[in-house]
């Protein structure tokens, strides 16, 4: 046991020491410092007591010091470390080694400094390896030299900055242990693909998630393996890593991007395709396979030419469809818009123009909508607008339309037509004394009985109530009209059985025909002046149409 002035000779031996030591409590505080301590601080002993020490701590190696805190509460002496650290001079490079002291106080530690910065700088000066020790320290990657058998034996100070490891815990432990379970077999994977040889140039690489210090997280890294157990002075395989949260963030906003997109899509009620210059399918939606009915093989081949061929016989004019397509693909700028017809009645939309990317044309897109119902309820409402509901027969519109085309063919082809205006005589009876359905069943079996008297090339229209029209085209001799006039007078005169009970029929039918400069309008207008007169006559006859009728044919009232 030291007698008094020994323990005072000892505490001023260890206060005038050149290297600063000084004593932090639990939280880093400092309980006492030596001179050269108080130097480092600039401030005196009791100024100094209460401090924080990792205030004076460089930011960037404050992790490496709170975990060698931690950690050398179970050594007898730590490991030492290089840290950064803040004096009024600046910062300088120093050497920090601590040793427990809990008999002073649970937790304190006792910390020596020695300051490295002047020798590192002559060591940098003169020894290369020297400086490239401080740059591997340093570095935002970290490095690591791993044994054959995958125990790592080395660590440089970047995993403690970027996941929090003290690189003293992680020595001696297995590669595979510094990553979270499910990672495990890719790290085995790695560590064998690179015993059958790497190079620098060519290293085995992997990506994972390293846990963090305590197993609070992961950080999503790659690492690169290059197998130096041949070199005698390596004798492992040298592992860096880098943190690639940043590329892992971005490739997931990417195929969150992509899948919303590619849902989009999907989701569309058009079947959408995209080709590149060649011909070769960029991308489609499922509603584009759908619709063109595409098998799987097909598809996997992602050959556009393939494709056409394969769809062709689906369409009622292929031909014209693959020209389209040619002519596409010949001018790279045009865009198009075109109807395409299938032989199971199908009818689609379709549209393309040309993909661009900054300006450049890269390929081609093209969409195709379904307008199958559509399509449907326009010839429908088309039918319903230009067609008699009762009789199926066209309408006055439709009888006109085709009259005023018919006249301005004559007028180049110098042919020759005629119309027929005919009106049932006793129509009035029927619906009297049989009622209006009954009426309207008449006119229904007159119009079919009418349509069988036609050929292919006339018209016949129900012009309103019980009179009907017929447009005669291509009239090779007058004469022919005439004949159709009476082959429908005969027709017409039948008994037909209507809403049980025999009724009887006949028609007036008045001709008129084409003559120079004269109008569709004309021409109606002539054989219902002519159907009056044939009506003056008693009925069920015909009249053909002269001009004097405009003065003595009266329309009854």
């Amino acid at each position: 046991m030291l007698d008094p002035d020994d323990e005072r000779n000892l505490a001023r031996l260890l206060g005038d020491l050149p290297d600063i030591v000084f004593v932090v409590d639990s939280g880093g505080r400092l309980r006492w410092v030596n001179h050269a301590g108080e130097s480092l601080f600039g401030r005196t002993l009791h100024d100094s007591i209460g401090l924080s020490g990792l205030d004076y701590v460089h930011p960037d190696d404050l992790e490496l010091v709170l975990r060698s805190l931690t950690s050398v509460q179970n050594k007898e002496i730590g490991t030492p470390i290089e840290i950064r650290f803040r004096t009024p001079a600046g910062w300088r490079l120093m050497e920090l080694v601590g040793t427990p002291v809990a008999w002073l106080e649970e937790g304190a530690v006792l910390l020596v400094l020695r300051d490295l910065t002047q020798r590192r700088r002559f060591e940098l000066v003169h020894d290369h390896d020297a400086r490239f020790r401080s740059i591997v320290q340093n570095s935002a990657t970290v490095t690591m030299l791993v044994s054959p058998d995958g125990i790592v034996e080395s660590v440089s100070g970047a995993l403690t900055r970027l996941v929090g490891q003290d690189p003293e815990l992680v020595e001696g432990r297995p590669l595979a242990e510094l990553v979270r379970e499910e990672d495990r077999p890719a790290v085995a994977s790695a560590l064998e693909r690179a015993s059958r040889g790497t190079s620098a140039a060519a290293p085995v690489t992997v990506s994972l998630d390293l846990l963090r210090h305590g197993g609070n997280g992961t950080v999503p890294f790659e690492l690169a393996l290059v197998n130096l157990i041949d070199d005698p002075t390596v004798g492992g395989y040298v592992v860096s890593g880098h943190d690639i949260t940043a590329r892992t963030l971005a490739e997931t906003d990417l195929h969150n991007t992509l899948s919303l997109l590619t849902a989009t899509l999907d989701a569309t009620a058009d079947g959408i395709l995209v080709v590149d210059g060649n011909g070769r399918f960029v991308s489609f939606n499922h509603r584009f396979a759908e619709m063109w009915h595409l098998p799987d093989w097909i598809l996997e081949q992602r050959d556009d030419p393939t494709a056409i061929a394969f769809v062709r016989d689906q369409l009622v004019q292929p031909d014209s469809f693959v020209a389209k397509v040619d002519e596409l693909y010949e001018d790279r700028e045009a865009e198009s818009f075109d109807l395409l017809e299938f032989t199971d009645g199908r009818v689609f939309e379709r549209y393309s123009k040309p993909q661009k990317v900054d300006g450049t044309i890269v390929g081609r897109a093209w969409s195709f909508r379904d307008v199958t119902d559509r399509k449907r309820l326009e010839e429908r409402l088309s039918y319903q607008a230009f067609h008699d509901s009762l009789t199926d027969l066209g309408n006055r519109a439709l009888f006109q339309d085709r009259l005023e085309h018919a006249v301005e063919r004559i007028g180049r082809t110098h042919g020759h037509l005629a119309v027929l205006f005919l009106d049932v005589d006793n129509f009035k009876k029927i619906n009297d004394t049989l009622g209006h359905s009954a009426g309207d069943e008449f006119l229904h079996a007159m119009a079919g009985g009418l349509v069988q008297c036609l050929r292919k090339a006339d018209t016949a229209a129900r012009l309103g109530g019980d009179e009907f029209g017929v447009l005669v085209e291509e009239l090779a001799d007058p004469e022919d009209a005439v004949t159709l006039a009476e082959r429908i007078l005969q027709a017409t005169r039948g008994m037909l059985k209507i809403a049980g009970a025999d009724a009887a029929a006949t028609v007036s039918i008045g001709i008129a025909f084409d003559m120079a400069g004269i109008t569709g309008d004309q021409l109606l207008i002539n054989a219902d002046l002519a159907m009056y007169a044939a009506k003056e006559r008693g009925g069920d006859c015909y009249a053909e149409f002269v001009n004097a009728m405009h003065d003595t044919v009266g329309r009854p009232s």
